[in-house]
């Protein structure tokens, strides 16, 4: 299988980023360390904690995946503000641990990214089996052109 030098930059960034990211997290003291939030009471409004106000979150699943990493970017015209956009085919299981983010794109060069002056940002990734669904938001009043990068 042919693979063009564009993608194996991409590649190889992703698995460098990965393989930094591990380390950091095997390295003693970090893989441990207790991120229960701390009260405060300099920041605390009214004699409120910031654990009084958001209660502890608890683990009910943890998996782990053995796919292999993946970069992706997929561009679209006509984007409305808070729509979900689908990427059908993606080389994914469902739950896999997938980013997303959100660009900008020229409307007569869809696949044209800048930063104009629209809001975009991507939210609620979810991951199903071959399949991934983004909500993309542009605070634009009209449809725009968006490009969505795809990290797994």
């Amino acid at each position: 299988m042919r693979i063009s030098s564009q993608a194996k930059r991409s590649l190889t960034g992703v698995l460098g980023v990965t393989a930094v990211a591990a380390a950091l997290l095997t390295a003693p003291g970090i893989a441990s360390a207790d991120t229960t939030p701390k009260s405060s009471s300099s920041s605390a409004p009214s004699g409120h904690s910031a654990r009084d106000n958001h209660p502890a979150a608890t683990l009910v699943s943890n998996r782990a995946f053995g796919a292999t990493s993946f970069t992706q970017t997929n561009c679209y015209t006509g984007v409305n503000d808070g729509q979900v956009i689908t990427w059908y085919g993606a080389p994914v299981s469902a739950g896999q641990p997938v980013t997303a983010s959100a660009s900008e794109a020229g409307a007569g060069l869809p696949s044209q990214e800048f930063v104009g002056d629209a809001h975009v940002y991507s939210e609620s990734v979810t991951v199903v089996n071959s399949a991934i669904l983004v909500r993309v938001h542009t605070g634009w009043g009209a449809p725009l052109g968006i490009c969505l990068h795809f990290t797994g």
